[in-house]
């Protein structure tokens, strides 16, 4: 499950708002704006028409047109981050990525309706017709926090680092293997050719974020971790660190730029508006959820379904001064399972792996554990376009895993009541590294018990458990997967990945049906076309019965206080909770009537719908279209 996060404004911002409180102008810089007048408009440089390349102008945009900027924002996070790099070894936390996306920006971003490309550093760009070679026109205008312009250079510099193995970051492999050096062919135009060609080469290209070279050029992998495990650059992005902001174990904090060059471009629209986000380190859950009561914490991003149920309704949610709130959206649920190991006996008989799952009660636990909380998954790609609707649905089924059971040998139960088969009782263990997991767990286990068959307990930490998956030594082994929206097929779910210790392919899956679907997702250029690819995919490894499938959450459970301004969807349709401190404000009109209710003790505010559906009822109607 995800973390807690909390965003606060604090005590002071519930009687005060500021809206130039803490915005930032660091510039080292006097470069003048607009582009190189020694480039030429054939190269990039001002008039550049586009003629042969492509760019995307209408695309939809995240923020609400309406919104205010500043004020600031806190977020309570659990642990003081272990880095703010952008790349290499430890840098893979929530709230990282949210420093990532807040100061760095890539060549292109995408179109958060519909995924398409849209500009970003750059205007334009220009796929080969054996779709290897892309070229990118960085836009003339982009500066970094210190006020120096971007350029190919940029881009260049952060390739060769990124790449560098001494990074110790699983990304540095994938750019070494699969692209030519890139080359500047001006100040604004980059070149780079992939080796195989695909739409995976051009869409991990052009959203690599950039670092200016004039920071990181000729550093070494190694010496980059070092000198910027919590140093900060300067970005391209709207936000920025100071050092003096970075207080090691108890706080840290970005401040918005007052002089961001893409203010006013298209995709910046309505997003960015807090001047001050914080993040506070506070491990204890119940301390947040007091706080949220008191008025001292202003979001709260609820995991558990027993607090969702049992914490979530005192006299401020009552009295509409904290709003609850269900966002149902399509981003992508973490996949969580229990991976058989098919390797090996007894799963590497599909009808063990079958009884296995028959046996697992979810839809009890659902009921009795969950508060009837979650949905049960039938697909890796559960909630999301991705997912095949036609996949198998399986329900406990006890009777239906002893035939199979049968089936497969294991027919003569020993004096203690299990299984045997050549003189050898069926036993297997499930490593594991949650204490949380044993309610289910436990129920599991005597559920198998009654089949005939013993199941050993085994939990670990997880690095342990980490560890025992990449070597592939385990029987059963719980599983928590992030599955992007635009999955790489190739390294997740192909023969060859099933004995790579570095990949998720725990279970082993080797199906030549998925490996001849991989070639043609990669070179599908058209998502559209990628999505039924990828439905197919998902069939064939839900009917290989490669996991005993768990459930998921179709929604983010939310509580905050009743004076954010946010566009009618709260959240992005394929984004994560976090993007609330890139799309809400602080609207005025709220914040006033929050105000006189705290200072007149009236009785209530309108606390609304606690339902959002508006991406489910999007893609309803986009599905008659």
């Amino acid at each position: 499950m995800f973390p807690f996060i909390i965003i606060s404004c604090g005590k002071k911002q519930s009687r005060e708002f500021k809206s130039d409180y803490y915005s930032l102008t660091i510039k080292k810089f006097d470069t003048p704006s607009g582009a190189d007048p020694t480039v030429s408009a054939e190269m990039g440089g001002k008039g550049f028409k586009g003629e042969g390349w492509e760019t995307n102008e209408d695309y939809n945009i995240l923020g609400d047109p309406k919104a205010v900027k500043g004020g600031s924002i806190n977020l309570a996070i659990s642990s003081f981050p272990q880095t703010i790099r952008l790349y290499g070894k430890d840098h893979n936390m929530d709230f990282i990525r949210l420093i990532q996306r807040l100061m760095f920006e890539s060549l292109l971003s995408d179109d958060p309706v519909n995924m398409g490309y849209t500009p970003k550093l750059a205007t334009h760009w220009k796929i080969s017709d054996d779709k290897k070679e892309f070229k990118f026109r960085i836009n003339p205008d982009a500066r970094w926090a210190d006020g120096k312009p971007v350029t190919s250079e940029d881009f260049i510099t952060t390739y060769i680092l990124v790449s560098d193995s001494s990074t110790l970051g699983p990304e540095s492999y994938f750019f070494r293997q699969n692209y030519e050096l890139p080359v500047a062919e001006s100040k604004y135009i980059v070149k780079i050719r992939a080796k195989k060609s695909g739409w995976e080469y051009f869409d991990n290209i052009s959203t690599l974020k950039i670092m200016p070279a004039h920071i990181i050029k000729g550093i070494s992998g190694s010496d980059y971790i070092n000198k910027f495990n919590l140093e900060p650059i300067p970005g391209s992005g709207p936000y920025t660190i100071l050092s003096e902001d970075i207080k090691i174990g108890q706080s840290i904090a970005l401040r918005r730029r007052n002089d961001y060059w893409g203010e006013t471009e298209k995709f910046n629209t309505g997003l960015h508006n807090f001047n001050y986000i914080r993040a506070d380190i506070i491990a204890d859950d119940n301390l947040r959820f007091e706080k949220i009561k008191k008025g001292e914490l202003d979001f709260l991003f609820v995991t558990s379904a027993r607090n969702w149920a049992e914490k979530t309704d005192f006299d401020q949610v009552k009295n509409g001064i904290v709003l609850k709130r269900k966002v149902y959206n399509q981003l992508p649920p973490p996949f969580q399972g229990i991976a058989m190991n098919m390797r090996k006996p007894p799963f590497d008989d599909i009808r063990i792996r079958k009884a296995f799952f028959l046996l697992f009660d979810r839809e009890k636990f659902i009921d009795k554990l969950f508060y009837n909380a979650y949905l049960p998954t039938n697909s890796i790609f559960a909630g999301t376009p991705n997912e095949n609707p036609d996949n198998l649905k399986i329900k406990f089924d006890p009777n239906e895993a002893q035939k199979l059971l049968t089936e497969s040998g294991w027919s003569e139960r020993n004096s203690d009541g299990y299984l045997e088969k050549n003189g050898l009782v069926f036993e297997v263990n499930l490593i594991y590294d949650s204490q949380s997991q044993e309610k289910y767990f436990t129920i599991y286990q005597e559920d198998l018990k009654n089949a005939g068959i013993k199941l050993n307990l085994k939990q670990v930490d997880p690095v342990t458990k980490f560890n025992l998956g990449n070597e592939r030594n385990f029987s059963l082994i719980s599983v928590t997967w992030n599955i992007d929206l635009n999955p790489s097929i190739d390294i997740n779910f192909t023969s060859k990945t099933a004995d790579d210790p570095n990949s998720a392919n725990y279970p082993g899956i080797k199906d030549e049906r998925i490996d001849k679907i991989s070639e043609e997702y990669s070179g599908e250029f058209n998502n559209t076309k990628r999505i039924k690819l990828l439905q197919q995919v998902d069939s064939l490894i839900i009917s290989n019965y490669a996991y005993v499938l768990f459930w998921y959450a179709p929604y983010s459970r939310l509580l905050f206080q009743n004076k954010f301004g946010y566009p009618e969807y709260i959240l992005p349709r394929y984004y994560d909770f976090l993007w609330a401190v890139q799309m809400w404000f602080i609207d005025p009109a709220k914040f006033d009537e929050l105000n006189k209710l705290l200072n007149s003790q009236e009785k209530t505010i309108s606390a609304g719908e606690v339902e959002n559906k508006y991406w489910l009822n999007y893609r309803e109607k986009d599905k008659l279209h």
